[in-house]
């Protein structure tokens, strides 16, 4: 894995782990052209990771945009481990409340969303709470991420795990629909 020190925004920080699938729930490469494995001749040497995924994430907060770890050249955006199935991501500011946790693979097209989580401190929130923030989360997923295919719109309108971030603490982690994510205090 590789260690990635960032840090969005004001708050508590802490460390996210990412592992994401090898493929997407369909099937497909996270990056490359779905089918075409590029090495049709035995003897071309392999690209390592060539169709793993470009990693971010973004923590989401009520009325304010979400806060993503990744890097900036020329104004595109890069993933802070490219080409990489895990990254580790250092630092992550976080509220002290409940969040919203968005896990992208960067593309320079269309972003791909891997998933999303509401993550709690282990209070129970209200309906209203959770509904709000649940709807913050999807809205700035469309927004990072479009749907581009109507089975992908279904998915994201399953019902959204909320879990409470210590069940996610490192030696556990939390499964997600396409990725695992482990979180820590930030060291």
């Amino acid at each position: 894995m590789t260690p990635v020190y960032c840090l969005a925004g004001e708050g508590k920080p802490i460390s996210i782990t990412v592992m994401a699938d090898q493929t997407k729930t369909n099937g497909e490469p996270w990056d490359g052209i779905p089918g075409l494995d590029g090495g049709r001749d035995p003897r071309a040497i392999p690209i390592t990771n060539k169709n793993a995924p470009d990693l971010a994430v973004c923590v989401v907060r009520l009325e304010t945009p979400p806060e993503c770890s990744m890097r900036y050249v020329n104004l595109k955006q890069y993933s802070l481990c490219q080409n990489s199935y895990d990254c580790i991501f250092r630092r992550v500011s976080i509220p002290d409340g409940p969040f919203g946790l968005i896990i992208l693979d960067l593309d320079l097209r269309r972003h791909d969303l891997v998933g999303f989580v509401l993550m709690t401190d282990g209070k129970a929130l209200t309906p209203d709470q959770r509904a709000a923030l649940e709807s913050e989360i999807r809205r700035r997923a469309d927004q990072l991420a479009p749907p581009s295919f109507q089975e992908e719109k279904q998915r994201r309108l399953s019902e959204m795990l909320v879990v409470p971030m210590d069940r996610c603490a490192e030696a556990k982690g939390c499964r997600l629909v396409q990725s695992e994510i482990r979180v820590n205090s930030a060291e």
